[in-house]
């Protein structure tokens, strides 16, 4: 059937007034002038050529053909507003937005993303960075994040990814200058604003004193504490999962093989029914395979080292 043209906005604003039978009020939800509204009306009976409203004074009132006109376009609009937003949560559920921490997200995550986009082709992440951990997450905006902390919030389900172990890394060059952990308080030590402790832990861990946790620049982001690491300006600490690249180009190197656990780890967190989501559910249970995958290919390598 061939469509004759319409006034959409026209029909619109008849839709509104009718339903209010009053101009003012259209206006109000339009976010337009009374005066607009009645212009819109007007052009619309002068389209069909019928009277659409009786006007008197200070009151609208709908004629009979007003009244059936109404029925049919509230039931067109109501059909419209169904089929977006089934759009609207046909497109939601196929996009993942996940919150990680920056250096997790750059040295775990982004390199691993492909493997979960195979197995879940119709699924778009966003991923978003943060720096500062006793930020709060809006999971208004944010699917499912990942934290890193040494306690977990009990308004949210917090599920352990993996823990950190602390080693110090710097420079192959510096490290074969580096003969005993004691000569670390001659050299640079290089700190991540986000992870100030890490020395203090490192160094009350292992017993050693005489080396000062406070001293020597402070960075940003670990990646630039370990950039300005590789390039020679001093020694950092790090979990050396964070650092595979780093080790296999050797442009980082660790001088003493003396791990300390963290009290802090990561975690995944989510709101209390989250998880009846498919796309997060989908992304949970393949980052829960990639860290045991992960743990069982450590057990492996150090049971080849052994």
């Amino acid at each position: 059937m061939k469509r004759r043209p319409l006034p959409l906005n026209a029909l619109r604003a008849f839709e509104v007034a009718g339903r209010h039978e009053s101009f003012t009020k259209a206006s109000q939800e339009l976010n337009v002038t009374q005066g607009a509204v009645s212009r819109q009306v007007q052009h619309l009976e002068d389209v069909l050529g019928r009277k659409l409203f009786d006007r008197h004074h200070r009151r609208l009132k709908l004629t009979r053909p007003g009244r059936i006109f109404l029925a049919a376009i509230s039931s067109a609009f109501d059909s419209i507003e169904l089929a977006v937003s089934k759009i609207e949560n046909r497109a939601d559920d196929t996009q993942l937005k996940l919150l990680s921490p920056l250096t997790f997200a750059m040295r775990w995550i982004v390199p691993r993303l492909g493997r979960f986009q195979m197995e879940h082709p119709d699924l778009q992440v966003q991923l978003g960075t943060y720096s500062d951990d006793s930020q709060p997450v809006d999971f208004s905006e944010t699917d499912i994040a990942i934290r890193f902390a040494d306690t977990g919030d009990d308004q949210l389900v917090h599920e352990f990814l993996t823990g950190e172990r602390l080693l110090p890394v710097c420079h192959p060059d510096l490290a074969t200058r580096l003969k005993s952990p004691d000569d670390l308080s001659d050299v640079t030590l290089l700190h991540c604003s986000a992870q100030r402790e890490d020395w203090r832990i490192w160094l009350k861990g292992t017993g050693i004193t005489g080396v000062d946790p406070d001293r020597g620049p402070v960075f940003a982001t670990l990646d630039m504490a370990m950039e300005a690491a590789a390039s020679g300006v001093g020694v950092v600490i790090s979990d050396p999962a964070m650092i595979g690249e780093y080790v296999v180009t050797k442009r980082l190197m660790v001088p003493f093989d003396l791990p300390v656990d963290s009290p802090y780890a990561y975690s995944l967190c989510y709101p209390e029914g989250r998880l009846e989501r498919r796309k997060v559910r989908a992304f949970r249970d393949w980052l829960m395979g990639e860290i045991r995958h992960e743990i069982e290919k450590r057990k492996l390598s150090q049971k080849r080292g052994t």
